[in-house]
């Protein structure tokens, strides 16, 4: 206080001025940005969890049409045979693709069963000759089919005939348990 009294009124005015300059700096520094910028996160997250609710919301809204479709494709790839029906299943289908568009099946052989959780993985490898032509519309045919059926390994080997190819791949079809 000492220092004060020594002060004249302007320098104690410089002072007080000083002190306050400091002082909302210090509060400024110390409380209210730490305060506003926890707030600006706050405000990023309630935005971001706004969003995530509005999309919920629309596929809320779209749960009957999703769960109907859902129905229609399960019922389709649902397993309801042993693995051995359905290996069957698979390769006479294979079969009757390839003779539709005249792809020669030279070999047909079983891959063993992958079974996970709750779906299986069935396959066979294919050793086949075809032309190109024939060999897209067989690809083209199992891609679309009703079944899920894709093709996995894929490779073409030129044969003497110019215009035929020799065919090596993999077809898996999914089921779920």
């Amino acid at each position: 206080m000492e220092f004060l009294s020594r002060l004249s009124k302007k320098e104690k005015r410089l002072f007080y001025i000083t002190v306050a300059i400091v002082a909302v700096v210090f509060l400024d520094r110390v409380v209210f940005r730490p305060v506003l910028n926890k707030l600006e996160s706050f405000n990023g997250k309630i935005s971001l969890e706004e969003k995530k609710l509005e999309k919920s919301m629309l596929i809320l809204s779209q749960e009957a049409s999703i769960t109907s479709e859902y129905n229609k494709f399960a019922q389709s790839i649902k397993q309801e045979q042993s693995d051995e029906e359905t290996m069957a299943s698979l390769l006479s289908g294979i079969e009757k693709m390839a003779n539709s568009v005249s792809v020669f099946i030279l070999d047909m052989k079983p891959v063993p069963v992958e079974k996970a959780e709750f779906y299986k993985k069935y396959a066979v490898k294919i050793e086949a000759e075809a032309k190109i032509s024939n060999l897209a519309d067989f690809i083209y045919q199992l891609e679309n089919s009703p079944r899920l059926l894709r093709v996995a390994d894929f490779r073409l080997t030129p044969q003497k005939k110019e215009t035929v190819l020799k065919i090596n791949m993999t077809i898996s079809e999914v089921l779920i348990n």
